[in-house]
């Protein structure tokens, strides 16, 4: 083990012992800073363990006009972003009125993959975006590895939301002027029933991108290079005292694909239950590519989809407020895994 992970593992020990938000409010100012750490082993197939880790770190500023209005700033940065060469995750200001609803605008994610909801785990593998599990397996099959709507957060954006009304919340996202496509525009809907031991969530979100162009959504998945895409994304939550049941699904459709076909679906559904201070989950995700445009542009010839089925237990004991111990196992099509944590935030 070297001294990297060694320091990673002696930091997260300290932050289990010492974690408390960082929060500072003077006046109309409030500075709040937080973040989260885990540390851990992936062994598949019984080999050898692989070391994972991830982290993420948030910085926020806000000046209050009132109790109902705010304007302020974000800044954020996270292990995945790093190890891509990217160094930022979130950079946006920000405008909130609590009797209307909230404006973003700078980089991050759109309306559709903040307002979607993904499948009830406990663990920390996190298989509502970007896995650390299909990252850290290696595997060979062209996979959709998450259930809600995304077009990166590279690319300066606009997001609109209203704030949460009987009749549910809206929001609308505007993207352009990066690298990865010409423009995107994203729509979602979230409704829920919070009231009463029965509560519910749903959620609906649509999205458009016009020209990708080696717009890589993952690490572990290949680049795209379309006419457009378009996606689709839902997703359902229903709670009864301690068990949440969810199930969400997305489907993409790239038009007139280069090279490489990353289209498709992915569905999942997943069950959690807590009881004190733990927690347990099941989830279930199959992901199927090349469901449309299913043959070689060049050659004609017929191009197989891949098929994945991802089963998912996860076990979570909340040792402290802010510290957590975890454990995850399944299988990911043919490969069998466990995974066992700490993660610690502040």
């Amino acid at each position: 083990m070297n001294i990297k992970k060694i320091s990673f593992i002696v930091l997260l020990c300290f932050m289990s012992l010492s974690a408390n938000a960082i929060e500072y409010q003077t006046n109309n100012w409030k500075f709040q800073l937080d973040g989260d750490g885990m540390v851990g082993f992936l062994e598949p197939k019984k080999e050898k363990p692989i070391f994972i880790d991830d982290w993420d770190v948030k910085g926020q500023v806000s000046y209050y006009f009132n109790r109902s209005q705010r304007i302020g700033a974000v800044y954020s940065i996270d292990a995945d972003c790093v190890e891509d060469k990217e160094y930022v995750h979130d950079a946006f200001v920000l405008f909130e009125d609590r009797g209307i609803g909230r404006a973003e605008l700078g980089l991050t994610h759109s309306i559709a993959r903040k307002m979607g909801l993904g499948l009830p785990d406990v663990g920390y593998l996190r298989i509502n975006e970007k896995s650390i599990l299909y990252k850290k397996l290696d595997l060979k099959q062209v996979l959709i590895s998450d259930t809600t709507a995304t077009t990166g957060h590279e690319s300066p954006r606009l997001n609109l939301a209203t704030r949460y009304t009987d009749y549910g919340q809206y929001g609308i996202s505007v993207a352009g002027g990066g690298d990865d496509y010409d423009y995107a525009i994203d729509t979602a809907f979230k409704f829920k029933q919070p009231a009463g031991k029965f509560k519910a969530a749903y959620s609906l979100a649509l999205s458009y991108m016009e020209k990708p162009h080696d717009y890589e959504e993952n690490s572990f998945s290949p680049s795209v290079t379309a006419d457009w895409r378009g996606q689709i994304a839902t997703g359902v939550n229903l709670q009864y005292n301690s068990f949440v049941v969810g199930t969400s699904a997305r489907l993409i459709y790239d038009r007139n694909p280069i090279i490489q076909n990353a289209d498709g679906l992915v569905l999942g559904s997943g069950i959690s239950y807590d009881l004190l201070q733990s927690s347990v989950s099941f989830n279930y995700l199959f992901s199927d590519t090349k469901v449309w445009n299913h043959r070689d542009k060049i050659t004609n010839e017929k191009l197989d989809g891949d098929y994945l089925h991802t089963f998912l237990a996860s076990f979570r004991y909340k040792y402290a407020k802010y510290t957590s111990l975890f454990m995850s196992a399944g299988f990911a099509d043919t490969t069998p895994f466990f995974a066992v944590g700490i993660k610690a935030g502040f």
